[in-house]
Parts: structure tokens; C-alpha cells; sequence
């Protein structure tokens, strides 16, 4: 383990020097602001490294003399050779400071930090901003009454134009037709998107139609079938990237062209190959990613490791009205940084759709809390 102080004219230039200095997995373990003539911030990081010492093997395990392998002790000719208890007890020692560490990461690296940055941090992880992120975030705003701003700042560049993308059809360098391609894990709410989606493209004048790949799903056909009829739009049922491409063909008329897919792990193969069909099959795909809100926040973080290899345009935030706290939208914007299209806010259909931009997303986020 490594512990060192760090000087900087301010909290943000500490951080970034403790990043470069001792890597991304450095934790803080103090912050204080020195007022005076020359003021600046000192900040303690701690960063643990596996131990592998070229004398004293002990700590790493089992050693090897002359080919014989010691388990409790170390041979030498054939004698063993016991640990020192002191080695054993420095052993332990660095076990527990290694789990105090830990411990401390899964506090959000509270410690110590100074008062008014405290009360922010508190304020950013009672709207479930992930402590990585908050500490980012109040490392750039002053004071708690900057927070909107900065925040506002970061939303802005990953977000529409607070316009239907039903309605821009040369968004994005992108001219005539369009086919958005809705993917994303079981229980996003995808279905029920793409017919919100739909009913809005029929109400601004646009002619639009419905394709599903979901075939994996018992009753999927059913729902999206219940959704043509009332919307009155076409739909075809696939399941191989041949009938996917009839189906382009057979839509050639439409404005609009919303594809629904199956909710299935990312690492499952056959969805996998399916997806990259589509992709591979030279059709021009837009592709939202959709993430619910009522989802585990380190859940969605996970689904942006696996979904990442894909080709990815927007996300959508879905089911916002069954989420307690809305900060999860701000830490999966900053990691995914891929603008937002739209949020859902509820099951009816037509309905329950906004386009938003970053001073809306943003206004969500900061009204939710702790209450």
C-alpha cells in the first residue's frame, strides 16, 4: 500500500494529479483547504497494490527451494523452514488495512472531506449519483448553488435538440427514411416504446410501420400485434435477417420503420448473433439503447460493458415514473456519453413520452431526493 499527500490550487487539479500519479484505483482519504496568502488543497490518497516482495516471500504464498514446495513454511535441505510470527502478524496487518480501504471506497470516500464539499456529497448521493461521479461533479462546482449549472453542462452534451427525432429525418446526417432499431435487457420497456414511438410519428403526419424480431418471448407477438391494430399501422414478424430485409423492402414507402427486439442477457450467443445479423445485413441502423429507471443502477452499468460492442446512437431512459430517485440518469449519461432521445413516463400508449434536453433531465434529477 502507497499513501501519499498531494498539494494542488484546487480540488479538481488534486484529483487529476492523484489520478495520473497513482492510478484510477487511488481512494482519498482526506481533503482540507488551506486559507492564506497562497491558499491551496492537500489531499492524502492511499492506493493498494498486491504485495509481491522479492524477500520475505512468505506474504504471496508458497515458495519453491531446490524443487521442494513449502505449504505452511519454506524447506531449505530438506528442513523447514517456519514464517516468523512477525511476518504473519504484518500479514494480517495489511489484510485489514486492505479491507478498511475497501470499506472506505463503499462509503463513497467520505472521509475527511471538507464540510461544504461533505453536505454536497451527501446532497448528489441522496439522488443516487454514483460517488465517482459526484465526487467529479462537486470538484467542479464551487458551492451546492452551482451544481444545476455544471450539471445542466454535462446533460447539454449528451442530448438531443429537445425535438422528435420522428420529425428530423436529416438528423445526424441521416436523410429520408429512417429505421431505429430498439435495443436494450428484459423489462426495458421496449414493446411499449416502440408503440409510443409510433403513435407520435402518426399523429406529426408520418407514415410509419412496425417490425419485430422478438421471437424468443412468449406473447411478444401478441402485444406488438394489440399495438398494430390500435395505431393501425403495419407489422411484420421475423426471424432470420432474410425475412428482416423483406420486410425493409416491403416498408419502402414508410417515413418511419421502428424494429423491436428481444430483452435477453447480452452475453447469450444466439441474441448476440442475431443483433450482429442486423448490422452485417448492410441496412442503415439507428440503434437506442433503452435503460429503465427502475432498475439497480450498478445493473445498468454492467448492461453498458456488454452492450457497448454494439453500434449504439441514443439511449432512452424508460419507466422514470417508477423510480424513486432519477440521479442514475446522470451517471449512466457521463458514462455512456451518447445523447438521450427520449424518457418514458408511464404506460400509455399514446403517451407517456418526452423528448427532454439537458436543463429538463437535469431539473429531474436534482427534484428527486431522500424525501
Amino acid at each position: 500500500m502507497k499513501i501519499k499527500k498531494f498539494r494542488a490550487r484546487n480540488f479538481s487539479e488534486a484529483l487529476s494529479v492523484v489520478k495520473r500519479e497513482m492510478g484510477a484505483d487511488a481512494v482519498i482519504l482526506s481533503s482540507t483547504d488551506k486559507k492564506g496568502a497562497a491558499s491551496y488543497v492537500e489531499v492524502t490518497a492511499a492506493v493498494d497494490y498486491d504485495m509481491d516482495m522479492s524477500a520475505g516471500d512468505a506474504l504471496s504464498g508458497p515458495r519453491q527451494f531446490n524443487g521442494a514446495v513449502s505449504a505452511g513454511g519454506e524447506e531449505r535441505g530438506g528442513a523447514a523452514y517456519p514464517v516468523p510470527q512477525e511476518i504473519t502478524d504484518l500479514k494480517q496487518e495489511i489484510m485489514n488495512i486492505r479491507g478498511s480501504l475497501e470499506t472506505m471506497k463503499n462509503c463513497g470516500f467520505r472521509l475527511d472531506l471538507p464540510r461544504e464539499r461533505r453536505h454536497m456529497f451527501q446532497f448528489l448521493r441522496e439522488r443516487s449519483i454514483k460517488d465517482e461521479f459526484a465526487l467529479k461533479l462537486i470538484a467542479r462546482a464551487g458551492e451546492i448553488e452551482q451544481i444545476e449549472q455544471v450539471m445542466c453542462e454535462d446533460l447539454s452534451l449528451v442530448r438531443t435538440d429537445g425535438r422528435s427525432f420522428a420529425v428530423q429525418p436529416e438528423q445526424h446526417g441521416r436523410k429520408g427514411r429512417r429505421i431505429a432499431m430498439l435495443i436494450g435487457p428484459t423489462g426495458s420497456g421496449k414493446t411499449t416504446t416502440v408503440a409510443k414511438l409510433a403513435s407520435m410519428a402518426i399523429r406529426e403526419g408520418k407514415k410509419a410501420a412496425m417490425i419485430s424480431i422478438d421471437t424468443y418471448k412468449i406473447g411478444a407477438a401478441e402485444q406488438i400485434r394489440i399495438y398494430s391494430r390500435m395505431i393501425g399501422i403495419p407489422l411484420d414478424i421475423v426471424s432470420s435477417v432474410e425475412n428482416f430485409k423483406k420486410s425493409i423492402a416491403r416498408f419502402s414507402d414508410r417515413d418511419l420503420i421502428l424494429v423491436d427486439t428481444a430483452g435477453q442477457n447480452p452475453r447469450d450467443e444466439r441474441y448476440i448473433g442475431d443483433l450482429k445479423g442486423i448490422y452485417n445485413s448492410g441496412i442503415p441502423v439507428e440503434t437506442h439503447l433503452l435503460l429503465s429507471m427502475s432498475s439497480d443502477c450498478d445493473f445498468l452499468i454492467d448492461v453498458h460493458r456488454h452492450y457497448q460492442a454494439f453500434p449504439v446512437d441514443f439511449v432512452g431512459f424508460t419507466k422514470t415514473d417508477e423510480a424513486v430517485r432519477l440521479g442514475k440518469m446522470y451517471t449512466l449519461c457521463c458514462l455512456y456519453q451518447k445523447p438521450v432521445a427520449y424518457i418514458t413516463t408511464g404506460q400509455q400508449v399514446p403517451g407517456n413520452i418526452e423528448y427532454v434536453d439537458g436543463k429538463k433531465l437535469t431539473e429531474l434529477i436534482l427534484k428527486t431526493g431522500s424525501a
